[in-house]
């Protein structure tokens, strides 16, 4: 099943894909439950699970100050956006609780390791000079502006691998990502990112000119946003189901498409399992196999496989698979 992005975040997909999954078991014959997290059939619908959440922020303005200004990113070879080739997916799978073993015991999130040890493995592969690699990372608002709309709703930090950190031990790279990443959530930094974004796409819906002409300048500006850094982590957390859904979900996998970059890396969880799905343009295998050394390196064992994967591409008027 694919999921355009532009509809919906991590949030609505996982909302999304719990009440199709329900509904096919219930349809299945299996005697499943809905404990009141599932948007069933009977649940009524409010105008405010399809609002914008950016609305919120019309009539404020927000400090830039303490935002990391970012140098340019390494960056792999170009891929256009028209390129025709389709994508390799690795998913890394591994309990959770090893991961998470290892983050209390340094003193950090699973997300300031998973995040610079793929990172230093892209590094290897295409830095090497003085050039930082930069992720590009979402984050969901609901927390700062309380909403429970299904829509798109995020704003976006960047998260860089210093060339320094090449000398430094694991840990000691681990803590530092952890002390960026607390220095870049503070409330106002976030919601000025999130205006800023907001008011530069109102100010483009709103212009006077040609159809065809704005989608080429959204395209333009949407592409030149993207492709600043150097591939994009997204961390969705942790799926969920009613308990009785549970017994009949023997495996899950998520996929972030890399789209116009040549890597993306998304992060998930269900119950003790975590999979990091690797999406990449090309069949080198070199930064799946380091990031696999890695986390072994930290005590993680981790299987992998990788497999083919087709993208839908959507050009505002047609997909195209």
């Amino acid at each position: 099943m694919e999921y355009q992005h532009s509809i919906s975040d991590g949030r609505g997909f996982e909302e999304f894909i719990r009440c199709v999954l329900f509904q096919y078991l219930k349809n299945c014959g299996c005697p499943v439950e809905n404990d009141g997290t599932v948007r069933a059939m009977d649940t009524r619908w409010t105008p405010e699970e399809s609002a914008d959440g950016y609305e919120q922020l019309a009539d404020h303005e927000f400090s830039p100050e303490g935002i990391w200004k970012k140098p340019e990113a390494v960056h792999a070879p170009a891929v256009q956006w028209e390129a025709a080739a389709g994508e390799v997916v690795s998913e890394i799978t591994f309990p959770f609780s090893q991961l998470h073993a290892c983050a209390k015991r340094i003193g950090v999130s699973p997300l300031s390791i998973i995040a610079p040890l793929m990172m230093r493995a892209f590094d290897r592969k295409f830095g090497g000079g003085d050039k930082p690699v930069i992720a590009q990372i979402p984050v969901d608002l609901r927390p700062l502006l309380p909403s429970v709309t299904t829509r798109y709703f995020i704003c976006f930090i960047d998260l860089p691998y210093l060339p320094e950190y090449r000398s430094l031990p694991l840990e000691e790279v681990f803590r530092r990502t952890k002390a960026f990443l607390a220095g870049q959530m503070e409330r106002e930094q976030l919601l000025y990112r999130a205006k800023a974004a907001a008011d530069r796409c109102d100010m483009l819906h709103k212009a006077d000119m040609p159809l065809a002409e704005k989608m080429q300048a959204a395209r333009k500006v949407t592409m030149d946003f993207v492709l600043e850094d150097s591939f994009l982590i997204t961390n969705v957390g942790r799926f969920t189901m009613p308990e009785s859904c549970r017994p009949y979900v023997l495996d899950y996998g998520a996929i972030l498409p890399c789209a116009v970059q040549p890597f993306a890396l998304l992060i998930s969880s269900y119950g003790d399992t975590m999979k990091l799905s690797v999406a990449q343009r090309d069949s080198d295998m070199q930064i799946v196999g380091d990031l696999m050394s890695s986390l072994h390196e930290i005590g993680v064992e981790a299987e992998s496989r990788s497999y083919p994967f087709v993208v839908t591409r959507y050009d505002g008027m047609a997909c195209e698979a």
